[in-house]
């Protein structure tokens, strides 16, 4: 499957790649390597993300970590500028905002998109376009595969979620295991993933089941589910999807535990209800992390927001600095410049952990954390163990 959704993936942009599209978006490219190589105190920064629907802490992390960069000069004498779109998980408006970065001539990079369809279909543009492309939240597998110069990812990709996730499942003492997901970028791939790592960990996959956003109806898995003897249910599919499966399944008393895939967003516990409880999802982001930057991190963000942050929080705050240092050590808003600072640069040391890149633009691995909602709240249950040798930890 992994192989056909890759294929496919694959002549997609190879047909972007010969339309005459992609040489209007080249022309943009070169106009804006020439926009930006003159002198500028100024750096753009396109921001996409679902605000609206999600509600997270993602322009907060990245608004707390403009002001610092800005008002410190951590930047190397350049001032940053954020340009925010929401896109709303409205697939035509992620076009539209992808088309508008791309067009933005005076933008160096771009930070975001949240889910993974748009943000592979914009990965293409900004790349024709010479447009940084910086992924806060789309994790498939495939986005830096294809030997793109201006992609660089600060989340985990699913191939390294999959094999932690089944590690932790296997160490949960789960062999019987039931796999459903969401026919898309993200949930197709991250069960992929996920079922490749259990071939090798002595798993028995019972049930294996998948549906499409446009059109998605639990009764029918749900029902089937509770005459299956299965250890675990793994849901890979995104919020607020993941919430109505969680409802469909309390509603018809499934007892077997899920672990989904899915973020802590409002809209995700009000469509999940009584569903919610006792239920598992992983994040990548410790809030408790008694790390000094976490610590400091946190201290700010409750300071100025009244609230503790979540994980997009600290994804926003920690891209943005890792953007503001590549612009210090290369004294560029070049978009090239800044992607080849980033992929090559020391490991750093965030509010979300340790962060070091390969050639591609890919991050290393970094822990997991799976918690389950218990009583209402949400507890950190399990941290997977790495899978890379760390390097030395460096500070700011």
């Amino acid at each position: 499957m992994k192989k056909l959704l890759f294929f496919a993936a694959a002549i997609g942009l190879l047909a972007f790649a010969v339309s005459s599209q992609f040489l209007s978006y080249a022309s943009k490219g070169e106009r804006r390597f020439d926009v930006l190589n003159r002198p500028s105190k100024e750096i753009v920064v396109g921001v996409c993300w679902p605000s609206s629907a999600n509600e997270d802490g993602m322009v907060q992390g990245l608004q707390l970590a403009l002001d610092e960069i800005n008002s410190r000069n951590m930047a190397g004498g350049y001032q940053i500028r954020l340009v925010i779109r929401d896109d709303a998980f409205d697939s035509e408006k992620s076009k539209r905002i992808a088309f508008e970065f791309a067009s933005t001539t005076d933008m160096s990079a771009v930070i975001g998109y949240y889910d993974d369809a748009p943000a592979i279909k914009a990965s293409a543009i900004f790349e024709a376009s010479r447009l940084l492309h910086i992924f806060v939240g789309a994790n498939s597998t495939a986005m830096t595969a294809y030997g793109f110069q201006y992609v660089v990812r600060t989340i985990l990709s699913n191939d390294k979620i999959g094999r932690s996730l089944a590690q932790m499942s296997i160490d949960r003492g789960y062999r019987k295991i039931a796999v459903i997901w969401e026919e898309d970028a993200y949930g197709a791939d991250l069960a992929y993933q996920y079922r490749v790592a259990l071939d090798n960990l002595n798993a028995e996959l019972v049930y294996l089941w998948s549906y499409p956003r446009e059109r998605a109806d639990f009764r029918l898995a749900v029902n089937e589910l509770r005459g299956i003897n299965a250890d675990v249910i793994f849901f890979a599919g995104i919020e607020p999807w993941a919430g109505d499966f969680l409802l469909a399944a309390n509603r018809v008393g499934l007892k077997t535990p899920i672990i989904t895939a899915a973020s802590d967003t409002p809209e995700m516990r009000k469509r999940s209800g009584a569903g919610l409880e006792g239920a598992m999802y992983f994040e990548t982001y410790n809030v408790n992390s008694p790390s000094p930057e976490n610590q400091a991190f946190v201290g700010k963000f409750r300071n100025r927001y009244g609230k503790i942050p979540d994980e997009w929080a600290a994804q926003g705050y920690d891209a943005l600095h890792i953007l503001a240092m590549a612009a210090k050590f290369t004294g560029s808003r070049n978009p090239l410049d800044l992607s080849y600072a980033i992929r090559y640069m020391n490991a750093w040391e965030g509010a979300n952990g340790r962060y070091k890149f390969d050639s591609t633009g890919e991050m290393d691995d970094k822990p997991i954390f799976l918690s389950q909602v218990q009583g209402g709240k949400f507890v950190i249950i399990q941290e997977s163990a790495l899978q890379s040798k760390p390097v030395p930890r460096l500070s700011h």
